[in-house]
């Protein structure tokens, strides 16, 4: 279901939004619902997985799988795992 609205924005919000949208080959009104929709879907975030994975946006899955260790910038670890690969042969992988 769809539902009009009509606003008033100021020269300043226009305008950008107007060049926005012919840049993309959009009309200013779809440009203005697209970027409404994109406001809206970040509340989204605040929600369930379940609400964050209908908005589609991938920002909104990360975080949400566990790897069962912690990763970052640990350069020994690292160092650990490139050493175990450089030296795997990898013969049994056929």
């Amino acid at each position: 279901m769809e539902h009009e609205l009509k606003i008033k924005v100021p020269d300043e919000v226009y305008g950008p939004l107007v060049e926005a949208a012919t840049k993309e080959g959009r009309t200013p009104e779809e440009e203005a619902a697209l970027r409404l929709k994109r406001s809206t879907n970040a509340n989204l975030l605040a929600g369930t997985p379940r609400d964050r994975q209908k908005s589609g946006r991938l920002e909104d899955l990360f975080g949400s799988v566990s790897l069962g260790h912690p990763t970052g910038a640990d350069n020994e670890s690292i160092d650990r795992d490139l050493a175990r690969e450089y030296a795997a042969t990898h013969e049994d992988a056929e």
